[in-house]
């Protein structure tokens, strides 16, 4: 099974990377998972419009297509998804049709970026996506990780291996035939 996790932030060390990378990392302790991190802060999309090739849309559109499913993860900025990851995504549709997909919002405050979630929801239902029903959101992220890079946070270590098994279970019913 391969997954790519997308990382939406576009900030420089952001929160939302390091739980991407930890999912990411989490997928792969699996057998028969592997996982293709994508942050989008290094591909630098410019904005949306008719610049021919780019050499970052190849990048990720290859991480698109060879993806069994996707993993989105992304901050709440204003109310919303990050207007940078809207943008790099719009760069693709036929990437996203009927493909198995689940996001882990991310917030520096109490609500675990939930209004991201609502804006991501229209928009993978829009492309085409499989939206896993179930969101793993991250409340107080700046203090999720203790000074090892580990989860000490009891609900986010309660809820995330269940959200992953059901994303893994969500693609793997999409994948088989």
């Amino acid at each position: 099974m391969n997954i790519a996790v997308i990382q939406g932030s576009p900030r420089s060390e952001s929160n939302s990377f390091k739980v991407a990378q930890f999912l990411s990392e989490s997928l792969m302790s699996r057998q028969g998972v592997k996982t293709t991190l994508v942050n989008l802060k290094d591909l630098n999309f410019p904005n949306f419009d008719d610049h021919g090739e780019l050499d970052q849309a190849h990048q990720l559109q290859k991480a698109l297509l060879s993806a069994d499913g996707i993993l989105f993860v992304f901050p709440e900025y204003n109310g919303g998804m990050p207007g940078a990851m809207k943008n790099a995504l719009d760069y693709f549709r036929a990437e996203y049709n009927l493909k198995p997909m689940a996001a882990t919002t991310v917030s520096a405050g109490p609500f675990g970026g939930i209004n991201a979630w609502h804006a991501f929801h229209s928009w993978a239902l829009y492309v085409g996506g499989i939206l896993l029903p179930n969101n793993l959101k991250v409340s107080n992220v700046s203090s999720l990780f203790n000074e090892k890079g580990e989860p000490v946070e009891k609900h986010f270590n309660s809820n995330y291996p269940k959200f992953l098994d059901e994303f893994c279970w969500l693609i793997e019913k999409i994948t088989t035939d």
